[in-house]
């Protein structure tokens, strides 16, 4: 047993059973991994010991004895894959059917979206593109149990464990604050929960009840996700009234100031047209700017990028991700004005 608890990095979880000879599984809290974990969440959070290992005993980890004989399996040589186009990307999401619905959200939401905007100042259209791209304005949370989820990227054969342990942690915590029983919880593979698809920890840094009825629900309550998306983006300075992307043409030598990753706007406008950059003569001169480049099968897309697209960034890190939620918001916004409910 000793030798096993050793190995639990190197092992996969599973939630079912394993009928192969060389293969046997065992309760997460037969590994050391697991209790140290479970001893650190008594102590430094006061959790009951025996309610952790009661639903950390829900989980298995498949044993395999690598003493076994294995078939040789030929290699084959990996490919990189390249990026999903954006042309491709932005066909998943830009849809008539996705401004339909999220036009008859904004309808049915009027009210609390006018109020978000009033209270931390983030455009009602931006709000509902965030709640269209990631669970189709409430109808695809996801039906991954979220704590075996988490279990399996913290202690499994996963990279980025370190952050999933810290993920388990906050997921623990955002379950006891809010009196959620933490194995009734379902959400994306990776974690994500709710209307939002907030992570444990944004969840509780970011959340709020926005309906003031003395809880924070983000599953069953749009009225709290409207409210916390705001939240999470007056958070991260979103600022009031700016300008988000414009495209922009960029001579061969400049396309290396064009990134593909996300890209924090750190030089004005001035810089950028001291180095030979065709900025838009209504960009002031104190305007920080960025580039991206949005990945083609022939010519890569690109863009000039403000302040509040890189906060767009900071919901999902992808480019394609911020300029789609920055696209659909703008379809959202002709479309809802063209109902008649936009004055």
């Amino acid at each position: 047993m000793k030798k096993n608890l050793l190995l639990v990095s190197s092992l996969i979880l599973t939630l079912s059973s394993c009928s192969s000879l060389d293969k046997k599984t065992l309760p997460a809290t037969d590994f050391k991994i697991t209790q140290n974990f479970i001893e650190k969440m008594v102590k430094k959070h006061n959790f009951d010991e025996n309610e952790l290992r009661s639903i950390f005993s829900t989980i298995e980890f498949v044993i395999v004895d690598k003493s076994a004989k294995k078939k040789r399996v030929k290699k084959t040589k990996q490919v990189k894959k390249s990026p999903m186009s954006w042309a491709k990307y932005k066909g998943l999401f830009i849809t008539e059917n996705r401004i339909k619905n999220g036009v008859q959200f904004w309808q049915d939401n009027l009210k609390i979206l006018e109020r978000a905007e009033q209270t931390y100042r983030i455009p009602a259209e931006i709000i509902v593109a965030i709640l269209g791209i990631e669970t189709n304005y409430g109808h695809k949370k996801g039906t991954h149990p979220t704590f075996k989820t988490l279990v399996k990227r913290a202690f499994g054969n996963y990279r980025r464990r370190n952050f999933y342990k810290k993920e388990l942690e906050s997921f623990l915590l955002m379950t006891r604050e809010n009196s959620i029983a933490p194995l009734s919880v379902q959400g994306s593979y990776a974690g994500a929960m709710g209307f939002p698809q907030f992570i444990s920890s944004s969840y509780r840094h970011y959340a709020v009840d926005f309906n003031q009825d003395g809880k924070i629900d983000l599953f069953s309550n749009p009225i709290d996700a409207i409210g916390s998306i705001a939240n999470y983006f007056d958070q991260h300075q979103w600022h009031n009234l700016g300008e988000i992307a414009r495209p922009i043409s960029l001579d061969t030598k400049h396309l290396k100031h064009a990134k593909r990753s996300n890209s924090k706007p750190q030089k004005n406008a001035k810089h950028w047209r001291n180095q030979g950059f065709d900025i838009d003569t209504d960009i002031q001169h104190t305007t920080k700017l960025a580039f991206i480049r949005l990945p083609q099968k022939i010519i890569d897309e690109t863009w000039l990028t403000f302040w509040n697209f890189y906060v767009l960034t900071r919901y999902n890190h992808d480019n394609r991700y911020a300029m789609v939620a920055y696209q659909l918001s703008t379809k959202l916004k002709q479309k809802f004005k063209s109902s008649g409910y936009y004055e």
